[in-house]
Parts: C-alpha cells; structure tokens; sequence
C-alpha cells in the first residue's frame, strides 16, 4: 500500500476502530486537541489488564504481578522508542502533562547545587531575581507552576511575546530580550513544542541554543506535538519532554516525562512514599533510581497498558502518514472557512498554504457579532463538536484583545465531510443570529 492509499484508508475508513462512531453515527468530533476519541484496540488492553491481571506492579513474586511488571516496563522502552529518544533518558509515569511539568517545577525548585555539573548558569538553585522564560502563548499548566515556584523562589517570569497577526513566538522580540537580559541568570526555559490554539509548529532550534548559552534547563511541553508528527527528543535539543496518553488515542490519567537519567538521579523526589524508596530509617530515607524515584505510589498500571496499546496503533498507521492526512484537513479547512468570511486566530489561510507556518490540525476562529459560547452550542444542535474559550490560554486571548475563541481540531478519524458538516453549521448559525 503506498503513501496515498494509507491517506485513503483514514477519516471515516478507520471509524470502525473507534466504539464512539458507532454509539454517536452522526456526530462530527473536531475536539481532538482537547482530547482525542480512544480505539477499541486501547479499551480493549485496558480491560485485559483488569481482567487478567489485576494485581500491583513491582510488588509480587506470583506469575500475575510479574507480567503486569514485565508489560509495565516494556513500556517505558516503547515510549522511548516513539519518540526516538536515546537510551539514558529515562520515561517516568506521571497522571498527565499538568502533572509533568508540577514534578519539574517542585523538584528544580527544592534543587541547589546537585544540578551544576549538568546546567553550568544553575549555580546553587532558584534565587531572587533569577529568570525564569515563559511565552504569551504557554498552556496554563505551564504558566501556573512556575507562578508558584516564582512565589517560592523569588525568581522573576519573563514572557516572549507573540506576533498578534499569528500568534507566532515573536523572534524579533525575543532577540531584544535577550539582550535586555545579558548578565541575568536565566535558569528554566520552558516552551511548548505546539500551540494548542493556533496549531502552529515552533521552530525551538533558537531557545534550545538559548539555553545552552545561558546553561539553563531547556523544558518542551509536547502535549500538541507528540500525537500529530513522528518526533526526534534529540533534535528537539531539550532536557525534559512531557506529554499526555489522552491526546494520541490513549486513556486519561496517564502521562509521561521525559528525561535524562544522570540529572534525573540528582534532582530532589516530588512525592514520598511507595516506590520511591529504597531505606526507610526513622530519621530519613534512600531514594530509589529515576525512574522509580518519581513515582511514589500504586501507579495507574490500566493507563499503561493503555499507553502501550495507543502507541502501538499510531505507529501501525504511521505518524509521517497521520501528520500528512492533517495537513490535508487543515488545508480544506482553512479553505472552506474563509470562503464564508469567518474570522482566524493564527495563521491565515494564505499563510498555512504558502507554508510560512508549519501547523497540525488545529483552527481557531469566531463568527462577527456571535459569542462563541453561543456558536459552539448551535454547532452541538448539528452534532458538530467544536471547543470553545479561552482554552486554557488566557495570555494568548488578551494578546488578542479577546475573551474566547471557537476552536476545530482534526486527527486521523476526520475527513472532509466532516468540514462541510462544520461549515454548513456556522452558516447556519449566523443566519440564525441574523433574524
């Protein structure tokens, strides 16, 4: 089967995977960058687990407990593996990305000089004044941790601007802070590989070399990256990976972090108990080797098996062709939406189809005069599922001089029927708004 006929076999050819088509036939789901629909192959590994299985990984001699163990572990050499990341990084289990970039923030902000081998601008943890950089077009959960450890810390959050045409990091910008701040330690650059609300792709080759020159911790946010395009962790150039089953047709409560096992070893625990331990005396304990030491507690070992069975469905339809069938989407998309005049946040349509921006399958929009809270709720009258709010990105949306946005996100269930469907709801709602 060449390249063309696999596109051909995704979108509705591939529905019968996905229990959701067949109890909701007519719904149209274009909310994947919240959470993308699960296959039965996935469900059906969740079940034999409890089915099967049952008991606690790490924990028993008895035959169940050590081939859950054995499941469980193969795992995190699957997860690697997905995203080609080398062998001494290391994968820890954690509820999602949320979680992920909490553990990052709780431990570097406890670390003091343990980490200076590895990061020559640490020099002795987070103090006051240290820098720590954001972007205006973060995610919350990588916006709101760092708040905290600021708060702890004394370390001050800087924000790279975006481009409000856009909402593309703005490069320029980011040139003249850099030189605003020559001579301030920069310790954490934490940045998402992909915006959920504008689909774009970021090119982090400057940050990570940013980072590097600063040695500074260099984060990557991958929950819109990981499920839309075959990733490289080394060419990302960063320390830490993080990202969550749920957005590449896995369960919910399970998540990953990626990162390199000698700093791993280094770098303070965030919770106590379980796993993480390898002594327990009355005055302290032994920590347990990353990844274990990261892991404190009975683990959600369904959500593994889930993981496992996710990626093993990605991978048999094959990133290169999902990221390719997106595009197309994406391209039709834009297309038909500005054929009926609505309004994009993000890239223009000429902008995605001359290629100055790389995007996955995620458009953000509105209808002139139309709340969006009231453009999602007609689209959900025509079984048209869309997003709609700030989405979790409020410093993007005030960039903007906005309150909320209506967003379509696509992935390898969608087709072009589906953008019909949802543009012939829009043109619906707005002549319903216009009587």
């Amino acid at each position: 089967m060449n390249t063309e006929e696999q596109l051909i076999s995704l979108g509705k050819n591939i529905r019968k995977d996905f229990p959701f088509f067949q109890n909701n036939p007519n719904t149209v789901y274009l909310d994947t960058a919240a959470t993308s629909l699960v296959p039965k192959d996935v469900i059906e590994n969740i079940v034999l687990y409890y089915e099967k299985y049952g008991a606690n990984v790490h924990r028993g001699v008895y035959k169940a407990s050590a081939e859950a163990s054995e499941i469980y572990e193969n795992t995190r050499k699957k997860v690697r593996d997905f995203v080609s990341a080398p062998s001494d990084v290391e994968v820890i289990f954690t509820k999602n990305t949320t979680e992920s970039l909490n553990l990052l923030a709780h431990s570097l902000s406890s670390a003091k000089s343990e980490l200076n081998e590895f990061f020559s601008g640490w020099n002795d943890g987070l103090k006051k004044d240290d820098v720590i950089l954001l972007s205006e077009s973060e995610h919350h959960s990588n916006i709101v941790p760092w708040q905290i450890v600021s708060e702890k810390t004394g370390a001050s959050l800087e924000y790279i601007p975006v481009i409000k045409e856009s909402g593309a990091l703005d490069l320029a910008a980011f040139e003249n802070m850099k030189n605003r701040l020559e001579g301030r330690p920069v310790k954490i650059i934490s940045l998402a590989h992909v915006s959920n609300v504008t689909g774009i792709v970021y090119d982090l080759t400057a940050f990570s070399q940013f980072a590097k020159e600063k040695g500074a911790i260099f984060i990557t946010d991958g929950a819109q990256s990981v499920c839309h395009q075959k990733l490289n962790f080394t060419e990302l150039g960063c320390d830490f990976f993080a990202f969550s089953a749920h957005k590449m047709a896995g369960p919910k409560g399970i998540g990953v972090l990626l990162g390199k096992k000698e700093i791993l070893k280094q770098m303070p625990p965030f919770c106590g108990g379980g796993d993480m331990i390898l002594e327990v005396e009355k005055a302290g304990s032994t920590y347990n080797e990353p990844p274990y030491k990261f892991e404190a507690g009975t683990p959600n070992v369904g959500g593994v098996f889930g993981l496992s069975s996710a990626i093993d469905y990605l991978n048999k339809i094959g990133m290169n062709n999902i990221a390719a069938w997106e595009n197309k989407l994406t391209l039709y998309a834009m297309k038909k939406l500005s054929a009926i005049n609505v309004q994009f946040f993000g890239p223009s349509a000429a902008d995605i189809a001359s290629e100055k921006f790389k995007k996955v399958g995620v458009v953000s929009f509105g209808l002139e005069g139309i709340h969006p809270h009231d453009v999602g709720t007609m689209a959900d009258e025509y079984d048209v599922c869309i997003r709609v709010g700030h989405h979790c990105c409020q410093l993007l949306m005030k960039a903007w001089k906005v309150s909320a946005t209506c967003r379509a996100s696509f992935y390898l269930y969608n087709d072009f029927e589906d953008i019909d469907r949802l543009t012939d709801a829009l043109e619906k709602t707005r002549q319903f708004f216009r009587r």
